[in-house]
């Protein structure tokens, strides 16, 4: 397992969006670190929040999604699966090992996204203020994205046609989540099933912000007004992790299905 591990890296070394992936890691928290340092009564909290939220939902799902997508479709455009195969090695544990592969992304994304908002709040003498919490939510937030993303894959894998149906099929999901956990409609709702429960940006969201500070008297009546339909991080977990089975089975099926 650790060597096809090792195998899916060094396959994503050599790709151009994965050096893309590892830069906008390190630029995108530090551009949006110093723009909210500039504010005034700036705080850990918001540097934070930019990193675990525009950064994660605006950039890391549709990454991992595209990453996915070459990983994929990698021994499709090389002819090398029957190779694979050969050794042998089956169809689920490659789909299983490339999941983890895009996971442990993930997770070495919200290390460094941490770590460079760290850095900028010390470099801006901002005190620091619940670091132990701001940690465990940016892990958190790896796990919940990456099952976030699984539903988008599904799709790639089930068209199966090109990198540029992929990335049109990235685009719409991505917007589509972010454009809901905006909707009061849906996300002003109990748990049960809805969109603003089964769609995974929204009920990530909804797990989310309960752990923000409101600032100024419309943030905090927004916050007021939706904690109500709060969802617990047992909830939020539960919902999203049973979300990513059933994704990881329709992929390892799909993935089954395809012709050597």
């Amino acid at each position: 397992m650790l060597n096809l591990i090792i195998c899916e890296f060094k396959k994503l070394k050599r790709k151009k969006i994965f050096s893309f992936a590892l830069l906008a890691a390190f630029i995108f928290p530090a551009l949006g670190s110093a723009l909210i340092a500039g504010q005034p009564n700036a705080a850990f909290d918001d540097m934070m929040s930019f990193a675990r939220e525009e950064s994660n939902f605006l950039l890391l799902m549709p990454l991992l999604i595209i990453l996915a997508a070459n990983l994929f479709f990698t021994e499709q455009d090389n002819d090398t699966l029957k190779n694979l195969l050969c050794i042998p090695v089956s169809k689920k544990r490659l789909v299983l090992v490339k999941l983890l592969v895009l996971l442990i992304f993930s997770i070495v994304f919200q290390i460094v996204g941490f770590a460079i908002s760290t850095a900028m709040t010390v470099l801006y003498h901002i005190p620091l203020t619940d670091i132990t919490l701001q940690l465990i939510l940016m892990a958190a937030m790896a796990v919940l994205l990456w099952a976030a993303a699984l539903p988008c894959i599904v799709l790639v894998l089930w068209f199966n046609k090109s990198y540029i149906l992929s990335v049109i099929i990235v685009f719409f999901y991505t917007l589509l989540n972010y454009a809901m956990h905006f909707s009061e409609a849906i996300l002003v709702q109990p748990l049960g099933f809805n969109v603003g429960t089964l769609m995974p940006i929204p009920m990530i969201f909804r797990w989310l912000y309960q752990f923000n500070t409101p600032t100024g008297e419309i943030q905090t009546a927004f916050y007021n007004r939706f904690s109500p339909y709060f969802a617990s991080t047992s909830v939020c977990f539960c919902v999203l992790l049973i979300e990513a089975s059933v994704c990881t089975l329709l992929m390892i099926r799909i993935y089954q299905s395809k012709e050597i």
